[in-house]
């Protein structure tokens, strides 16, 4: 099956678009005020929606980059981890050091911090 709107004349699309907006016009006009007032009501409520969203996915957004802010430039970063964010580059930071798995632990011959206790294995 073609598409026949595909192979249209600009002149015809903009009879149909004109066309459109007449009749669009007229079934406005056949409307009472009631339904009219209905319609405004509810393309209010939808604009107020959607703004409810964007303004809480923003909100939402701001508070976890504040978050992160105040964890990284905190003295401590202890308990940081029952707040992890995966996106977040904790290594990079300047006050984090992990360091390097070097020393060998005498009886199990196992890989340690530098200064990890020696029962730890």
């Amino acid at each position: 099956m073609q598409n026949i709107r595909a192979h249209r004349a600009d002149e015809q699309i903009q009879q149909d678009n004109s066309d459109v907006l007449v009749s669009t016009a007229h079934f406005r006009e056949s409307q009472s005020q009631a339904v009219k007032d209905e319609r405004n009501r509810q393309k209010r409520l939808e604009q107020r929606q959607a703004r409810r969203y964007v303004v809480n996915t923003r909100r939402a957004i701001d508070q976890q980059r504040q978050q992160v802010h105040r964890a990284f430039t905190s003295d401590s970063f202890l308990r940081l981890a029952f707040q992890y964010e995966p996106d977040v580059e904790y290594y990079a930071h300047s006050k984090v050091d992990i360091g390097t798995v070097d020393k060998e632990c005498p009886h199990y011959h196992a890989l340690k911090f530098k200064n990890e206790p020696a029962g730890l294995c």
